[in-house]
């Protein structure tokens, strides 16, 4: 015998159940929320139709054969309407906590109140009329209401359908309209089924995929984060990098000009990095350059910038800063260099470096390029001079 459908269906099944066990949250938060809609509003029509009735019972004359009828149905759309409302509160007051036991539970159990309220409907209808529609309705809304597995939901519906198969002998004693009637619920319980299924399934699908769209969403938002990171910081240190700290500065020294205060910029190079590329192999000079990278930002405050240039060459940029401030500031970053080394195998590697210092003020109205070309002379005069100094 062939086992491929069967072995087919089995794995569309678990695939189902799958998907829908990732939906779980959204199916619970859902059948609250409507839970708490429509049991209100299912509350409010029992009222009216309990209203209804009492007034037929009341204005009906004393030889009415169908008093009781009127009377048992004002009495049961009272308590069904009492115990909906009820249910609807219930969901509100559990709608943030569709986790919880009660929160999963409490859609079904208010569609079981519905349903076996719409069995003793139609029940105490069959001494006066043979039909079931208000059982059809009821299984029909609450298969649209509620997202149910298909096991609960063949539950639910099975036991409506043998609750009411088995009442309706009770009121009905015609056997062909009795025969008639389990016949029609039969039908009912099985559609009902079929839409909560297809809808079931339908609501997973869509979730699912939503979800999975918006983990897709998140995951490129977080590489298009990286992705700006990447260009606009130095793979190496993490620092700004050229044009990055370029436009930064641009920007910044603006800002100064406008508020009328200083600007000072600091032009840092390492002393003979070359001989710890050559000697220890560039790994460890790019460890140097991590550490001298972390010295510089621990030593300005977080409204400086700090950007590598390229090589061993960095930049700072000290917003609101005077010369003398600014000097201040470079000794610190060399003298941090030079009382500081680097672990590396079981060696210590020393570092120092030669910095270059300009400044200039709010009315002078330097522009980026202009700081860097004197930032960059000072330089130079400081590796003429000995290194390990600033200029």
């Amino acid at each position: 015998m062939n086992t491929t459908p069967v072995r087919d269906l089995r794995r569309t099944l678990e695939r189902w159940n799958s998907e829908y066990s990732l939906v779980l949250d959204q199916v619970h938060a859902n059948n609250l929320h409507n839970t708490r809609l429509f049991a209100p509003v299912v509350a409010g029509m029992n009222g009216v139709f309990a209203l209804i009735f009492l007034w037929l019972a009341l204005t009906a004359p004393d030889a009415d054969s169908t008093y009781r009828w009127k009377l048992w149905q004002c009495l049961v759309h009272v308590a069904m309407g009492i115990s909906l409302f009820l249910c609807g509160l219930a969901a509100r007051a559990l709608e943030h906590r569709y986790r919880s036991w009660p929160g999963r539970w409490l859609p079904i159990f208010t569609l079981t109140i519905g349903i076996g309220f719409s069995v003793a409907i139609v029940v105490i209808d069959q001494s006066v009329t043979p039909n079931i529609t208000p059982f059809f309705i009821t299984c029909t809304v609450t298969a649209l209401a509620v997202f149910m597995r298909p096991q609960v939901a063949a539950v639910l519906y099975g036991g409506a359908w043998i609750a009411l198969a088995l009442l309706l002998r009770h009121t009905q004693h015609n056997a062909d309209w009795l025969l008639h009637n389990r016949i029609n619920a039969l039908a009912v319980c099985i559609i009902a089924w079929c839409i909560s299924v297809l809808l079931w399934r339908k609501f997973s699908t869509i979730a699912y995929q939503k979800q999975q769209l918006d983990k897709a969403h998140s995951e490129l938002m977080v590489k298009q984060r990286e992705l700006e990171r990447l260009t606009r910081q130095d793979g190496l240190t993490g620092l700004f990098n050229r044009n990055t700290f370029v436009e930064l500065s641009t920007n910044e020294l603006k800002r100064a000009q406008r508020q009328g205060s200083a600007t000072t910029i600091l032009l840092l190079d390492l002393d003979h990095f070359k001989r710890i590329n050559d000697t220890w192999g560039h790994p460890a000079g790019d460890a140097v350059l991590r550490h001298v990278s972390q010295t510089m930002v621990q030593s300005v405050r977080s409204t400086d910038l700090v950007g590598r240039l390229g090589g061993e060459e960095f930049i700072v940029l000290l917003p609101h800063t005077s010369a003398d401030a600014g000097r201040r500031i470079a000794e610190k970053i060399r003298q941090r260099l030079e009382v500081s080394h680097i672990e590396w195998q079981g060696t210590r590697i020393q570092v120092t470096a030669s910095i270059g210092l300009t400044s200039a003020t709010a009315e002078e109205g330097r522009t980026f390029d202009y700081l860097y070309n004197e930032a960059d002379k000072a330089l130079y005069l400081a590796k003429q001079r000995g290194r390990n100094r600033v200029i």
